[in-house]
């Protein structure tokens, strides 16, 4: 029982750490977007 606990909060621990991983990529590219900008300015 014990075991079987601790595989769903490896799981759970997972999860979210991909669920962080396919977030952070999405902010950088909001950097780039300002830049576009300043060059259609120019």
């Amino acid at each position: 029982m014990l075991t079987f606990v601790a595989i769903i909060i490896v799981i759970a621990i997972a999860v979210a750490g991909i669920y962080t991983f396919a977030l952070t990529p999405g902010e950088p590219q909001g950097q780039p977007s300002p830049h576009a900008i300043d060059q259609s300015g120019s």
